[in-house]
């Protein structure tokens, strides 16, 4: 049976973990782009993969229901690296390109302007492929405030820091395509906002800072009866989309052989902001929403100049597309503005809560020994590292602050590849690439607790040896750590004399 398959070249995002989620209900395969844990040291704009797959994993509904869709979804590394699998031989249906996340206080948005060459090396090696190339509105402003459905236009100067990112990723990726012969569409988004559904979201990002600002300040004890304050243009529309209704449209659009070349994906039935924020007081049970500056809320000063901003935008392509799809409206009304306060209060607005503490254990030599002497050799024995190129280094592992030598990982005599590792002797032994690193740390490692990757770029791990080899040697260790974390069993064992 052939299905199609999509690469999607962005970090997870409301968006592409969403979109990602309905292309694999819908019988497609995914391919995500991912980096190598090293390339955190070069301040990658894409997820690490672990990450990548826990974050898919949440859009999916949790890892159980990701299961179902497991032979669908792959993070890779990317068909831009010629030397990778997908780079060779991969064919697919569609590339979306969407390295820019739709609301301004998401992670990674910063860097999205670097990615121009990432794009450039995917239409090199595959011309044949569609590109869908996700945006922003704030991207693609006019000096009168519109945003168009055309090409080549003037941009208006920067009202934030956000739309100059915006600006830059757009203008960016379009110099990238000049002269190419990918065929490529681009779809800019507003800010996105909860389900119709049930408000859920996978970032409480975008406008729900405004939401829980105007909701504690309404339910202050001294606040006493009388409107609530917010500078606002009661006459412009904020721009936002519920997620579900952006997916589903542009889903549409991917499969779509008719589609426009470009499509600003808002809602059909905007909302003035009197209109939509007269609702929101409704729900809050507040006497009204006054525009009014200033005002006493704590808002993200980027939120504050979109709320003042009046920005038009362009959409007969997309009500070209919305009447041939046969898409509903989507309306900011008292029901759905009630669902994405429900849902964002019982995530706690998106704030990590303090979890009971696991049993752990704190670093001592017995459990140092136990773990490089006992539990690492029987996972070698049991075919750990069995396909790992080790080539025939010397991968050293020394306490800081101890007189113990270390151990170190090598190849067994006398065969290709197969790993063993042993207590460093002093008089004999030099490892080529060496790791130093304190009991905490390592105790912190062994447990999962700390990532490999992050402890490098604190200086909780330091590294003698040839910085090639190191790369990829850190790749691999970090890898066996993640697979083979030690259990409340194994931590009992290192106890038992």
């Amino acid at each position: 049976m052939t299905h199609k398959t999509a690469y999607i070249w962005g970090p997870v995002t409301s968006f592409n973990g969403a979109i990602a989620a309905a292309l694999v209900m819908k019988g497609w395969h995914v391919h995500f782009a991912s980096k190598s844990s090293l390339n955190i040291l070069s301040l990658s704009p894409l997820d690490l993969t672990t990450q990548a797959r826990s974050l898919l994993d949440l859009a999916l509904g949790g890892k159980e229901k990701a299961r179902a869709f497991q032979d669908r979804l792959k993070v890779v590394e990317g068909p831009e690296n010629k030397k990778s699998p997908e780079g060779k031989n991969q064919k697919y249906d569609a590339i979306i390109f969407s390295a820019l996340p739709p609301n301004f206080d998401e992670a990674r948005g910063a860097r999205a302007p670097w990615t121009g060459g990432d794009l450039k090396a995917l239409t090199r090696s595959h011309k044949d492929t569609p590109i869908f190339i996700v945006s922003s509105l704030w991207g693609g402003i006019q000096k009168d405030g519109v945003v168009p459905e055309e090409l080549e236009f003037g941009r208006r100067k920067p009202q934030s820091q956000w739309e100059n990112t915006c600006q830059q990723y757009e203008q960016r990726l379009l110099e990238s395509l000049s002269g190419s012969e990918s065929v490529w569409y681009m779809v800019r988004l507003p800010m996105l906002s909860g389900d119709t559904k049930d408000g859920s979201t996978s970032r409480i990002a975008g406008i729900y800072s405004l939401l829980r600002e105007l909701k504690e300040q309404n339910s202050k004890p001294l606040k006493g009866k009388g409107p609530l304050k917010l500078a606002y243009n009661p006459d412009s529309t904020l721009w936002f989309l519920p997620i579900d209704h952006a997916v589903n449209t542009f889903l549409r659009l991917l499969e779509d052989e008719s589609r426009p070349r470009i499509c600003n994906l808002v809602s059909t039935q905007a909302s003035l902001n009197r209109e939509w924020l007269s609702h929101l007081a409704t729900v809050l049970q507040a006497e009204e929403i006054e525009a009014k500056d200033p005002d006493d809320l704590n808002l993200p000063s980027t939120l504050r100049k979109m709320l003042i901003d009046d920005v038009q935008v362009k959409t007969r392509n997309l009500f070209e597309v919305s009447g041939r799809y046969q898409l509903l409206p989507v309306v900011a009304d008292k029901e759905y503005l009630s669902k994405l306060i429900d849902y964002a209060e019982s995530m706690h607005w998106g704030e990590p809560q303090s979890q009971p503490q696991e049993t752990t254990v704190d670093y001592s030599e017995k459990v140092a020994r136990f773990y490089f002497e006992e539990f690492v050799p029987e996972k070698l024995a049991q075919g750990a590292l069995k396909h790992a190129k080790i080539n025939g280094h010397k991968i050293g592992f020394k306490l800081r602050a101890s007189s113990f030598p270390g151990w170190m990982l090598k190849v067994k005599p006398n065969s290709e590849n197969e790993a063993m590792l042993t207590v460093i002797d002093p008089a004999f032994d030099r490892p080529d690439v060496c790791f130093h690193f304190s009991g905490m740390t390592l105790a912190g490692l062994i447990q999962k607790k700390i990532h490999l990757s992050r402890a490098l770029l604190m200086k909780e791990v330091t590294v003698e040896g040839n910085m090639l080899q190191v790369f990829k040697i850190a790749g691999l260790i970090e890898k066996f750590l993640k697979d083979f974390p030690l259990s409340k069993e194994d931590l009992a064992k290192s106890q038992v004399d």
